[in-house]
């Protein structure tokens, strides 16, 4: 893992080095887009979850911004999972402070949860035996996020980012109450932008 991040940053030193003084950065008009796999750390279960990830964000003014995000849960790091579906979709503003290349950002999203817990869940575990219809049957659940995060632009059409995102989310009417599914999600990776508006 080490050897694949020091590669990856050795390859990268010359596209820096290499990138234009003048590039388009940011501001009104540019459109970002990126891909990738991010985890997510279940606070009250104690468990990481994988989701690809991806998300657009438009720039209507040099320093606001709008940004969707979607999360495909694909499973979690440890056995058994405490979810089935745990698929999101997001939406909200963005602030940026904008220094050179570097472009730091803060914004909030709200969104819906596609969730379904697995008889795995710790807190269903302790209703055994349950015959008849799903427990906890699949549900779409509301979300809010408060969402940090920065990039660095190396060319006209690509940036490396890294975001932060905690999210608050409640899933009710499980045979034990209300699940708790406060997660914070991170990614990281390399974006595209494109200057739609001059």
């Amino acid at each position: 893992m080490v050897r694949r991040q020091l590669i990856i940053a050795a390859l990268a030193v010359p596209v820096v080095l290499c990138a234009q003084e003048d590039i388009p950065y940011t501001g009104a008009g540019l459109l970002r887009a990126s891909g990738g796999i991010s985890p997510g750390f279940l606070l009250n279960a104690g468990t990481t979850n994988i989701y690809l990830a991806g998300k657009a964000e438009y720039f209507i003014e040099n320093k606001l911004s709008f940004r969707g995000e979607g999360f495909w849960y694909v499973n979690s790091q440890q056995d058994p999972a405490p979810l089935e579906q745990n698929g999101q979709l997001a939406f909200g503003p963005f602030l940026h402070s904008i220094h050179g290349r570097l472009d730091l950002s803060i914004g909030v999203e709200a969104g819906l949860s596609l969730v379904h817990p697995a008889r795995t869940w710790p807190v269903l575990m302790i209703v055994p035996n349950i015959v008849g219809p799903d427990p906890a049957p699949l549900r779409a659940v509301p979300t809010a996020a408060i969402c940090g995060g920065l990039s660095y632009a190396v060319w006209d059409y690509l940036h490396f980012f890294v975001d932060v995102r905690m999210l608050r989310s409640r899933y009710e009417g499980s045979p034990v109450g209300t699940l708790n599914l406060d997660e914070v999600i991170v990614g990281g990776g390399l974006g595209w932008q494109l200057r739609v508006r001059k």
